[in-house]
């Protein structure tokens, strides 16, 4: 069964990496719009984000922990420059919710406070982030949760 779900988080993987790949052959200097990476921490999986402003974005995580468990995050984010820094850096903070289920269908709903801060590379589509997010589990039973990580992000238009 573990070999199954590792064979097929390698399948998808190696799948988002094609379609960075040729879609980065066709983006554009201008991100911040669209884009897809991701994410290695616990959990580790594959991070989309979409902005509607220069300050604001939306970001959707699907991700597997290593205690084996899918987790699919969704936050709303706003985002700042870092004072006295170049402008390639900001934070972010921001507020979503998560869903996780395990082996056992155990499904955990709760919310969470993400807390970041993100480098973009110039000259390239890409950006590379660090993120922690404190977080409070709902249901089935309250109680205090974190989840960290290291991503980079493509920007696809």
């Amino acid at each position: 069964m573990m070999n199954n779900k590792v064979n097929n988080m390698k399948k998808m993987l190696v799948a988002m990496a094609m379609l960075i790949l040729v879609s980065a052959a066709h983006a554009e200097k201008n991100r911040d719009e669209f884009g897809l990476g991701l994410v290695v921490g616990e959990p580790t999986g594959l991070n989309a984000q979409f902005f509607w402003d220069r300050a604001a974005s939306v970001d959707v995580t699907a991700a597997w922990s290593w205690s084996e468990w899918l987790l699919l995050s969704a936050d709303f984010q706003m985002y700042d420059y870092v004072m006295d820094m170049p402008r390639e850096w900001k934070w972010y903070y921001g507020f979503g919710g998560y869903l996780s289920v395990d082996d056992d269908d155990d499904n955990r709903f709760g919310v969470r406070v993400p807390l970041g801060l993100r480098y973009s590379i110039p000259y390239t589509i890409m950006d590379v982030w660090a993120e922690a997010a404190p977080g409070m589990e709902l249901a089935p039973d309250t109680k205090v949760s974190v989840q960290a990580g290291l991503g980079l992000t493509f920007w696809l238009w």
